[in-house]
């Protein structure tokens, strides 16, 4: 059982391998919606969707995402990424393979299908949807036109799936020990989550030693002006939170909130913060044009409502008009 290997403190000398290891294999098994059939609405005049699934997960995954946005658009053009050429390997890379070489892989992919030359929608179920950003700002072409993510760590995570970090000294000390090692260059580089584990105790270190999230959140000292600027020029950009997530940790992160520098108890607003004030990736930018969004979804991470999906989602930002 992968929950109860998690909670042995492991007593080796590779004890943060195992830790990191608890961050992904705590996942719950994705679920297919099986709401009610929805009547198809309009006509096939949506631009295509690149769809991207969770960590230690599979294309496979994203079925029910597809078939409810395909209740709208029967037919449409979806590319749903598949590392590897299974989905062993799929599974395996989402894990194993470093955030940026799965951004540049699937860049790769998209540059060469020409059904997605003129643009593309794009949805993310958690990681996936924090490397689609990755892939907004980093490949531009073809563009990306609505961003779609699904309880996705945008401001990263700092604590293991389901702890409860205010009355639970054990996962205090396993966060701590997470941190000690984080952000040596092996450990980031080890598994992908490794490189989104944001401890706000040390925001130095986050951002020197960051091998991912600080680079496409724009942290680090030298700034890329092409990261931000392809992500302002999205047409919208919209974030869903599951309203009880006890995976993501802090859960406000799926909004782009975090803890406020320095400690680990108070969330700070997205709008206080330093990455929006001084619009770092354009956050603020799509924000002054009402471009950006912020939703709420019931259940656990993983949880997904077809139907609320497909009222708040699908029918406000995927169904182009003629």
């Amino acid at each position: 059982n992968s929950q109860n290997t998690c909670l042995q403190f492991p007593v080796t000398r590779m004890w943060l391998v195992d830790l990191l290891g608890c961050l992904v294999s705590t996942c719950p098994a994705s679920q297919t919606s099986h709401g009610q059939d929805v009547p198809s609405v309009g006509l096939n005049t949506s631009l295509p969707l690149v769809t991207w699934h969770g960590v230690n997960d599979d294309a496979d995954s994203c079925a029910g995402v597809i078939g409810t946005v395909r209740q709208a658009v029967p037919g449409l053009y979806v590319k749903n990424v598949m590392i590897g050429n299974s989905l062993a390997e799929d599974k395996y890379n989402s894990v194993f393979m470093k955030a940026r070489d799965q951004v540049a892989y699937v860049c790769a992919v998209i540059k060469a299908d020409v059904s997605l030359a003129g643009g593309y929608n794009g949805i993310g179920i958690s990681q996936g949807g924090l490397l689609l950003r990755g892939l907004a700002e980093m490949c531009p072409q073809p563009p990306m036109k609505t961003l779609v993510t699904i309880g996705s760590p945008h401001q990263g995570i700092y604590g293991l799936p389901q702890c409860s970090y205010k009355n639970d000294a054990f996962c205090q000390i396993i966060r701590k020990f997470l941190s000690m090692g984080a952000y040596i260059p092996w450990i980031q580089d080890l598994i992908a989550p490794a490189q989104y584990w944001h401890d706000p105790l040390t925001p130095e270190k986050y951002k020197e030693g960051s091998h991912f999230l600080a680079e496409i959140n724009n942290a680090k000292s030298t700034k890329h002006a092409a990261y931000r600027n392809s992500l302002a020029r999205l047409d919208n950009f919209v974030m869903i939170l599951w309203k009880n997530d006890t995976f993501v940790k802090p859960r406000e992160s799926c909004h782009f909130k975090f803890y406020a520098p320095g400690q680990d108890v108070d969330i700070m607003t997205l709008r206080s913060s330093q990455i929006y004030q001084e619009d770092w990736i354009g956050l603020k930018a799509l924000d002054d044009k009402r471009n950006l969004h912020f939703l709420e979804m019931s259940g656990n991470h993983m949880d997904f409502d077809a139907d609320w999906f497909y009222e708040n989602v699908v029918e406000r930002f995927l169904i182009k008009s003629i």
